[in-house]
């Protein structure tokens, strides 16, 4: 990877990690699909060694509201998950990872936009996990399964909730990534490029968060997000 390739991807994430402070989620959702057409190998490792940070720290500021049974299921859902999602990684020839990239990631952008309201129940807050276990494992995006289970929620509980859900879930994937070969010391260093990007950008989002339309950004976030999924997917089927 270029030197070039590294600045670009650290300004994508700057804006990503800028957008989750403002919106509550979309760090991973905006970044991920144009991170993957500047160079794949920022996806998913790279990518997710970031997220902790991101988590932790947001997991701090919106500490004290988050659902804790719910977050026992959806963590519990999970490790089966990251388990798929490894089986997919191994199963996919590293040229057509672009477009398990683009597929997955068109199916969380319409997990957001196709209004499903599914109530939370142990049931579905462990489906939810699992399939979010599974694309944030396969390609960085574990959002909005969860997110869409807490559609109805007050935003401190979808905040305190889902940050401490990446935290450790994150983790979890990274880990798993590493036992079956699918992280390396090059995913790190190049996480790490990525580290001072997420730190510009939560700084960032703490003046922003009053100034901005919340509902115009998230719009915004989904469109971009979109057009470059179906890029990476032409791309890599190209």
């Amino acid at each position: 990877m270029t030197g070039p390739e590294v600045v670009a991807g650290a300004v994508v994430y700057i804006v990503g990690s800028t957008l989750q402070g403002v919106v509550g989620f979309g760090a991973n959702l905006f970044a991920v699909p144009i991170l993957a057409l500047i160079d794949p190998g920022f996806v998913p490792g790279p990518v997710l060694i970031v997220n902790p940070l991101l988590s932790g720290l947001y997991t701090w500021r919106e500490r004290g509201h988050a659902d804790r049974s719910g977050l026992r299921w959806a963590l519990t859902g999970r490790v089966p998950g990251i388990a798929i999602g490894i089986l997919a990684l191994g199963a996919v020839s590293e040229d057509r990872l672009g477009a398990l990239f683009g597929v997955l990631l068109l199916v969380a952008m319409a997990l957001r936009l196709v209004g499903v309201s599914p109530r939370r129940t142990p049931g579905t807050l462990l489906a939810g996990g699992c399939l979010s276990g599974f694309m944030g494992t396969a390609v960085g995006v574990g959002g909005p399964p969860i997110a869409l289970l807490y559609h109805d929620a007050p935003g401190p509980v979808l905040r305190a909730t889902m940050s401490p859900y990446f935290l450790v879930g994150t983790v979890a994937s990274v880990a798993a990534l590493a036992v079956s070969g699918h992280f390396g010391v090059d995913d790190l260093l190049l996480g790490l490029c990525l580290v001072p990007a997420a730190l510009i950008g939560v700084a960032l989002s703490n003046p922003l968060r009053g100034m901005l339309d919340r509902g115009w950004v998230a719009r915004g976030v989904y469109g971009l997000s979109s057009a470059a999924a179906v890029a990476l997917l032409v791309r890599s089927l190209a």
